[in-house]
């Protein structure tokens, strides 16, 4: 290999720090419902509301925009499958359910003398809780918004962090026992291209 000007042994800087994986108290942005009936989400946007991640996806966003090497794209949103019975598409339209359900739960828990009244706009201002849970994809791991929370558990600090989901790497060394009357698989040699 030649060598090529500009070379220097560091580590680039220009990588944004990801939100640690964990609870945070949040607060609803901005709402909107996407996709055609039967087949539609809310989607909630949400941005860390105390702490020291303040603010956290907002700022994230604005260092994207103005780098302009991409299009920016928000990364504090949270998708709930609105449940309709007439849905043919739904492989689980009663998890469906359950998770719209459990989200409006925790809203309302996170916002004492609120209750849900099916204006979506009404949830634009409403704390909630947020549990980042460690993700992979293509061999990158990143942190997302697993499931929402009571803010004020998170805030007690009795909220647990997420486990990591099936394909990161946290939760393959977590599973890597090997049962019993297996022997362990050795490598003998690195394979080429």
């Amino acid at each position: 290999m030649k060598p090529f000007a500009g070379f220097k042994s560091e580590a680039s800087s220009n990588k944004p720090r990801q939100l640690p994986a964990g609870p945070y108290v949040a607060v609803i942005k901005a709402v909107k419902i996407d996709g055609q009936e039967p087949d539609q989400s809310l989607i909630l946007r949400l941005d860390v509301a105390e702490g020291e991640f303040k603010d956290y996806f907002m700022n994230r966003y604005k260092r994207e925009a103005e780098k302009g090497t991409y299009e920016p794209r928000y990364k504090g949103d949270f998708r709930l499958r609105i449940p309709n019975e007439n849905n043919t598409k739904a492989m689980y339209p009663e998890s469906d359910l359950r998770n719209f359900n459990d989200a409006m739960f925790r809203i309302e828990a996170s916002n004492p003398g609120y209750h849900w009244d099916w204006n979506e706009q009404g949830l634009v201002g409403k704390t909630v809780g947020i549990n980042m849970q460690e993700r992979e994809f293509n061999g990158n791991t990143f942190t997302a918004i697993g499931r929402l929370e009571n803010a004020d558990d998170v805030r007690k600090g009795i909220v647990s962090p997420m486990k990591p989901r099936g394909g990161s790497t946290a939760a393959k060394n977590a599973n890597e026992t090997v049962p019993a009357g297996f022997t362990p698989a050795q490598d003998t040699e690195l394979p080429w291209f």
